[in-house]
Parts: C-alpha cells; sequence; structure tokens
C-alpha cells in the first residue's frame, strides 16, 4: 500500500516489535513521560497537522521522545555531550506538525523483523507491503524440502525487485529465506543509494545488491551477471494521476511522485507498470526446466503489490503461457493487496 493513515501505521508498526528491539523498549519507557494530551503544548503544535488526530499525536510524541532518548544516548556512549533534550522534542515536533512523515523524522521505518533506513523522498515502507510479503516467503519455504534436508534446492532461489525503493522487500525476502539471493532495481539515484545502505547496514550486501535501471529500458539491461531469476517481485508505483489529489499532504508532499503514480494519464487506471513487468517476463524468469533443476519448481514465479480495485486487472494482466496459475492474497485488513503467479 502506498498511503494510509498515520494511526493505523503506527499501531500496527508497533505490534511488531518485540522487546528485543531497544527502540521499542524506549517507547515503553518513554510512557513515564508525564503529559495531559489535551493540554500538552507539544500535542497542541503536532495537532496543528490537520491529519492527525489526538491519538495520533499522542503516539506520535511519545515515538519522538523514545528518538530523542534514544539519540542522547547513543551520544553520550561516545563520550559526546548531547542536545538538551526537551530543544529536540521541540524540534522534531514541530517537523511532524509541518506534515513531514513520522519515518523520515525518525530515520527509519519497521518492516517485519527488520528496521529499513528511510529518508526523503524515497518511498516509506508500508506494513501491508510486509505483510504480504512475508506470507509470500512462507509460501516460498513452504514448497521446497526443508532447507536443512539433504533433499533441499542445490542452488539459491534467484530474486528481482523491480522499483525497488528503500530494498526492504529484498531484504525481507533473503532474511527469511536464508538460501536466496536478490537484486533490486530503481532508476532513482537516492534510492540505489539508501537500498545499498539498507543492504549493508543488515549485514546483507552479499546476498542482495541494489543496482540502477529502467523497467522501461530492454530487459537485457535489467539482467546483469547474475542471468535470469527464479523469481520477480515488485511494490510499483501504481496510483492513477485521477486519485493524485486525494493522497494526504504527507505522502504527495514528500514522497516521490515517480514512486507513486503508476501512469501520467489523466484517465489511466495506473497499470502501466504492470503491463511492462508481465511483458518482460519471459526475459527475466528462468525456464521450468531450469527451476527444476535447481530444487525451485513449485515456487511462485512473480508477486507484484497491487492497488486498491486493481487485483483483478492485474491478474488478468499476467495470465500468459508462462504464468498459468494466478491467485490474489489480502492484506491484514482483508483487502486485495497482491497477485501472485506460478509457471
Amino acid at each position: 500500500m502506498r498511503w494510509m493513515g498515520s494511526r493505523d501505521l503506527l499501531l500496527i508498526e508497533a505490534g511488531r516489535r518485540t522487546l528485543k528491539n531497544p527502540r521499542f523498549i524506549a517507547a515503553q519507557l518513554c510512557r513515564l513521560y508525564s503529559f495531559t494530551p489535551t493540554s500538552d503544548p507539544h500535542i497542541q503544535t503536532l495537532l496543528l497537522n490537520t491529519e492527525l488526530t489526538l491519538d495520533d499525536a499522542t503516539n506520535e510524541l511519545r515515538w519522538i521522545i523514545a528518538e530523542v532518548r534514544a539519540e542522547a544516548n547513543k551520544m553520550m556512549a561516545r563520550g559526546k555531550l548531547p542536545p538538551i533534550e526537551e530543544e529536540r522534542v521541540e524540534e522534531l515536533v514541530k517537523r511532524r506538525s509541518a506534515g513531514e512523515p513520522l519515518q523520515y523524522i525518525l530515520g527509519s521505518a519497521d518492516f517485519g523483523p527488520l528496521n529499513i533506513r528511510c529518508q526523503k523522498p524515497v518511498l516509506i515502507p508500508r506494513p501491508e507491503t510486509a505483510h504480504i510479503f512475508t506470507r509470500l516467503s512462507s509460501t516460498i519455504l513452504s514448497s521446497v524440502p526443508s532447507l536443512t534436508s539433504a533433499s533441499r534446492p542445490s542452488e539459491p532461489l534467484a530474486i528481482l525487485d523491480l522499483c525497488t525503493g528503500t530494498a526492504c522487500i529484498p531484504l525481507l525476502l533473503a532474511h527469511l529465506n536464508p538460501l536466496s539471493t536478490a537484486v533490486g532495481i530503481d532508476n532513482s539515484p537516492a534510492a540505489v543509494s539508501l537500498g545499498g545502505a539498507n543492504a549493508k547496514a543488515l549485514g546483507m550486501e552479499e546476498r542482495v545488491k541494489v543496482r540502477y535501471g529502467n523497467v522501461f529500458a530492454e530487459p537485457a539491461r535489467l539482467l546483469g551477471s547474475e542471468g535470469k531469476f527464479g523469481l520477480v517481485v515488485s511494490n510499483p508505483p501504481y496510483i492513477p494521476l485521477k486519485e493524485w489529489e486525494q493522497l494526504p499532504k504527507s505522502v504527495k508532499d514528500w514522497e516521490s511522485p515517480a514512486a507513486l503514480l503508476g501512469d501520467g494519464k489523466k484517465d489511466g487506471e495506473g497499470l502501466a507498470f504492470y503491463e511492462r513487468i508481465a511483458e518482460m517476463l519471459p526475459d527475466l524468469l528462468l525456464d521450468e526446466g531450469e527451476m527444476e533443476k535447481k530444487g525451485w519448481k513449485r515456487a511462485p514465479r512473480v508477486a507484484v503489490e497491487v492497488g486498491l480495485g486493481q487485483a483483478r486487472k492485474v491478474e488478468e494482466i499476467f495470465k500468459s503461457e508462462q504464468i498459468k496459475k494466478t491467485e490474489i492474497w489480502q492484506d491484514q485488513f482483508g483487502l486485495d493487496r497482491m497477485v501472485v503467479g506460478w509457471s
């Protein structure tokens, strides 16, 4: 999903955190910070952002306080004197009040079990995306014998992620399936740089490569030394131009339009990237014989996130001689969110 209410986003992400996550611990501890939501000046400043409810502002202030305290602890551990916490909190609150997404302010977002670095204008990872791609990983692993058994696949599953952004999707899939490698492609230099930094920060730079590429260029340009892939995934731009003005300001004023808009036509349905990806699949995917030889014959071959109301049309786009079976999967809210295809 490309956007959602900030309150839902915070509650979902908070639910995914564990006590092994230092930021979650800080967030729990910061509840000791006493404030009355209806009168606290920071809350009142946050409420100048009309997209926030009182509950939103209260939750986000707690995350901001947690971040400031985490920053201060890191600086003190390095022998540096941190800025006065109250002044730092006020600075971050003003940024959020002006509409800047919380994930850009904090510098990261949780994505399943991973913490992904975020920076403007690269698309912010969403919890719906983590949910459906976690299910995809489970489906991949259930399609083969145990990875610790003698009959496990003979070679890693090679995954190609188109429009990779922060590289959150290939990093999640590689993290959940140790017998896989991935390449993330994006035509934004900022995204390529950030995606590479995320791979390095998570210690996966050897298994997950991020490089520049254009989906609308010749398919051969997307294939590096790795050759063809066993699985192609994508969370491409899919918002129709006619829906652009309906997006929250915290989305359209901060995140890259190129990462959001599915086409530039006034009457378009946002399907241009799906049509292009489907067209390229024969040039990008290994044939069935190669997949059987490597031990991944029953694994999905393509999986794409879709926007609201697009699933049936996208499913039809991907049905072909190569993709013989398709399914539509729902996110954690019961909304059609992914189209998956098998050979």
